[in-house]
């Protein structure tokens, strides 16, 4: 799209633009504005939509972590959520999680392993107790469990109520001033043409509720800082803009509401650890996960899901918005039906969902500056650690700490949080490298500039 149809619209300048309106956007946002920044959010989509990674209604707030940085912060983030809470009301219903299965599952799943967080929640003094295979069955709505199943049932973990979150940030938003601009795609940021002015040029094409039957009007906006939270679609923004992009695996992730009897019910999360079952058409994930029936949603309707996806994209337009692996669901009813009690015979789920999971080769984030070396010349010195990105990760436990860490960023300089370990251009021993460069950057960039492009840019 060419500059120049920008250049009559522009509209104002501010401290910081964040760019995707999700939880983690919000959070950022009302951070920014509460230091007394002046900020806007951009959303592609619609604030509060199901389309992206923070769709359905719960989430998990956990602190059993194997890896002992992330279970530092899960602690530290413990704290946030209690500031929050004191400004907008309760958003988590800390019923304890329940982690059970093989103890001799192996490292490298996305959850880690079963004893894995035992150091760590010694480390934190948080409580937990071990249970047996038959403690568990006798404790909670579980048959048919093997013999060597054993358990940590922790009691500072809960279930984050999702639309009452993100409405919350919204409404702390407003309150701080915020600018809240929906249907609003960012096309490309880019340096502004000045060396006497530290601000980039943000270049938006702004929709309206009509959708494709009107035409798109053309804005410019000029911001000294950059907060870039859009999930699955930060590579529609890096690489029309820097011409590099983040070596993304995004699962399409589908779960599942079961009708329980009304006399059963799950008392807390849980989580099932236990090795892949082998097949002619590749490994059965066996990492199922569920959540107890809460107030905001169905009644006696719980919660269940593999925690492995029906499909693995590289770009977000690729996902198939109508079918749900069909796969995935009987993979998931089978084993309802021979481990949950209170389902019947055949339970079928009374509805599912899907999300997009966004992940690195290390299964963490990317919270960082946009480094030097990957800026434009034109834009160093001056707009040196002026842009930060997050992505990739299973978030929505942090949205507080991610929104501070990202405020401390752009409006600091710098975090008192160690985000060492989700550098934005990190490798491994192995090869595996985050960032990537120009060649896939600039298929990214033509694809989004074809007719059609669309997306949501909500994230976890």
């Amino acid at each position: 799209m060419s500059e120049a149809l920008f250049e009559e619209y522009s509209v104002d300048t501010f401290d910081v633009v964040v760019i995707g309106g999700g939880p983690m956007g919000l959070a950022t946002a009302y951070e920014c504005a509460k230091a007394g920044k002046k900020v806007v959010v951009y959303e592609k989509s619609l604030f509060f939509n199901q389309a992206g990674s923070s769709g359905d209604l719960v989430r998990m707030f956990r602190t059993a972590y194997t890896e002992e940085f992330m279970a530092d912060l899960a602690v530290k983030a413990m704290g946030l959520w209690d500031e929050l809470e004191i400004q907008v009301g309760k958003l988590r219903h800390m019923s304890g999680l329940l982690n059970f299965g093989d103890p001799n599952y192996g490292a490298g799943g996305p959850e880690g392993t079963l004893t894995g967080p035992i150091p760590n929640l010694t480390k934190h003094n948080m409580s937990f107790k071990k249970l047996s295979r038959d403690e568990i069955q006798a404790e909670n709505p579980f048959q048919n469990l093997p013999d060597n199943y054993e358990a940590l049932d922790i009691v500072d973990n809960g279930v984050i109520n999702v639309p009452l979150l993100t409405s919350s940030l919204y409404g702390l938003c407003v309150k701080y001033g915020v600018q809240l601009k929906q249907y609003a795609e960012v096309k490309r940021i880019q340096v502004k043409d000045s060396h006497l002015v530290d601000e980039w040029r943000v270049y938006v094409e702004m929709g309206s509720d009509k959708g494709s039957s009107v035409v798109p009007t053309l804005q410019r906006t000029d911001a000294k800082k950059i907060a870039i939270t859009c999930g699955a679609f930060v590579n529609h923004i890096l690489a029309p803009s820097f011409n590099f992009t983040l070596d993304l695996d995004i699962w399409e992730m589908a779960s599942m509401y079961f009708q329980m009897d009304m006399n059963v019910q799950f008392p807390k999360m849980w989580f099932q650890f236990a090795e892949d079952t082998p097949s002619i058409s590749g490994p059965i994930s066996n990492l199922f996960y569920g959540f107890p029936a809460v107030p905001w949603g169905p009644p006696n309707a719980a919660r269940i899901a593999v925690d492995a996806p029906g499909r693995v994209i590289k770009d977000p337009n690729e996902r198939n918005p109508t079918v749900i692996p069909p796969e995935n669901l009987e993979n998931v009813r089978q084993w309802v039906s021979n481990h949950v009690v209170g389902v019947g015979k055949r339970p079928v789920p009374v509805f599912t969902s899907e999300c997009l999971q966004t992940n690195v080769y290390d299964n963490m984030f990317v919270l960082d500056y946009i480094p030097d070396h990957l800026l434009p010349k034109e834009a160093l010195p001056r707009r040196s650690k002026s842009i930060a990105v997050f992505t990739a990760g299973w978030g929505m436990k942090f949205v507080p700490l991610i929104g501070r860490v990202l405020k401390e960023l752009l409006v600091d300089g710098e975090t008192a949080y160690d985000i060492s370990q989700f550098k934005l251009d990190r490798s491994d021993e192995n090869g595996h490298t985050v960032n990537v460069g120009p060649q896939i950057a600039t298929s990214i960039r033509n694809a989004a500039n074809a007719p059609g492009y669309s997306g949501s840019s909500r994230h976890r």
